[in-house]
């Protein structure tokens, strides 16, 4: 294995050989036994490009990480290439890296730099790029449903991953207006019932033009079917008040709605019988 530095990158210079036994030459069976190859291809291609960028950062006179310990980020000395294991999951499955270990040669403590040059928190497994496309997958269709598309193409990726990725990024989405875009939404109670301890309710969605067309989800939430809209347009409302153009918000005629930003903030209403599609 050899790495060159390039304008953008280095070059790795990746050779393997496996042994594998293929029943017969149709396509199902070469991809099946393909498949039995990925995680070690996985881990061995990942190991080479880590190892490969490390010599690159340590040849380095200012390394891309600084010691977590007094902040040199010049001086340090190699103990270890291939370390303690470590899991992380890739887009097709968790594979275990051997660490990558440095040890600062101004105050002597040691660091693991794998995490770092894969550009992931300390500790974690799944990056926030592989947790997104969980997300999406998730979001989507069923997580059972999720997990089997998966299992068609390769991966070895369960529901439960993909239900915990789901939960994460959707608890850090924050819904509001955005005061770039244009100062125009729509609003209506989607009609759907909410089951499962929240009988008689439904979700309510506010959505924004875009200035570069489409819309964007700008408030949801689960409420009443002839409740209060104040949940939902709470966070918005200093944001309404920012457009230099008067606001128009296009509704079905739901009172409710009105009632929420009564005495808040001055909007054009426009009665729609068809918005939300």
């Amino acid at each position: 294995m050899g790495a060159t530095p390039q304008q953008k990158g280095i070059t790795i210079e990746f050779d393997c050989q496996f042994r594998v036994c293929v029943v017969q030459s149709s396509f199902s069976s070469i991809m099946k036994a393909f498949l039995m190859l990925l995680p070690q291809l996985l881990e061995d291609f990942f190991q080479k490009v880590l190892v490969g960028f490390g010599e690159h950062e340590m040849a380095q006179e200012r390394k891309s990480f600084a010691c977590q310990c007094c902040g040199n980020d010049r001086e340090f000395i190699w103990k270890t290439r291939h370390g303690k294991a470590t899991i992380v999951l890739t887009w097709f499955r968790y594979i275990t890296l051997k660490q990558l270990q440095v040890q600062c040669k101004a105050c002597g403590s040691k660091q693991y730099i794998t995490r770092t040059l894969l550009g992931m928190e300390p500790r974690k497994r799944i990056t926030e790029e592989t947790r997104r496309k969980l997300v999406l997958m998730g979001a989507l269709t069923s997580y059972r449903v999720s997990e089997k598309f998966g299992k068609m193409f390769g991966w070895a990726i369960d529901k439960m991953t993909i239900w915990r990725s789901v939960q994460r990024v959707g608890a850090g989405i924050d819904f509001v207006l955005d005061e770039n875009e244009v100062p125009r939404c729509e609003a209506d109670g989607t009609g759907v019932g909410i089951t499962i301890a929240k009988r008689g309710k439904e979700l309510k969605v506010l959505v924004q033009y875009k200035k570069r067309g489409g819309i964007r989800v700008a408030g949801i939430d689960i409420g009443n079917y002839n409740g209060s809209w104040d949940k939902l347009f709470q966070k918005s409302i200093e944001v309404i008040k920012k457009f230099k153009e008067p606001f128009l918000l296009l509704t079905d005629g739901d009172t409710s709605i009105f009632e929420s930003l009564k005495g808040k903030v001055t909007v054009l209403v426009q009665r729609c019988l068809w918005h939300i599609p």
